[in-house]
């Protein structure tokens, strides 16, 4: 896509199966399926433009603060209302070159990723963005796998977008931060 850049047997198995149950393992919590579902809330807050709602957001971390370029940490976004994968796309491409994040390069291959990765999203729906210890950026469409980018600058670019000092919705930005 082209994007313009605005300026074994019965008996083993159950001999196994004692085992399992008779064991402390047993009793501990399950794992969750999802890597953030792991780390802590930071903060929370809601997205408006005019007098719509268009999304909450949560940020998450390791210790429940917000410390820029640490990792692990999640941004999951819960949509009020839908909006097609192609606004969401120019709505993103928009803030990177509004913040200056990213050659103009860096931001036409990171956009025809997400293009192939994120869908239209509908009231309800929700994404996170779950960034490894590494660095890398992985999407969740609710709490299934869409892809990954291997790119620490994509990471930080799209976590930017939220909590840059310079970000769209400052009282947002502060939000997510826990800074309110």
């Amino acid at each position: 896509m082209n994007w313009k850049i605005p300026r074994a047997g019965t008996w083993g198995g159950i001999s196994l199966l004692i085992v399992a149950l008779s064991s402390p393992h047993s009793l501990a919590k399950e794992t969750p399926s999802a890597p953030w579902q792991l780390l802590r809330t930071v903060g929370q807050g809601e997205m408006n433009w005019l007098w719509f709602k268009l999304y909450d957001a949560t940020l998450y971390s390791q210790s429940g603060r917000y410390e820029p370029g640490h990792y692990p940490q999640a941004l999951t976004l819960t949509y009020a209302r839908d909006i097609e994968r192609s606004d969401l796309l120019t709505a993103t491409a928009e803030e990177w070159q509004r913040l200056g994040l990213g050659s103009d390069a860096d931001r036409l291959r990171w956009l025809d990723q997400l293009a192939a990765l994120w869908p239209d999203v509908g009231a309800g729906d929700s994404l996170t963005f779950y960034v490894d210890e590494a660095g890398f950026g992985h999407f969740w469409w609710h709490d299934q796998p869409l892809g990954s980018l291997a790119d620490p600058q994509f990471s930080a670019a799209f976590l930017a977008i939220w909590l840059a000092d310079n970000s769209r919705d400052p009282a947002l930005t502060r939000r997510l931060r826990g800074q309110l």
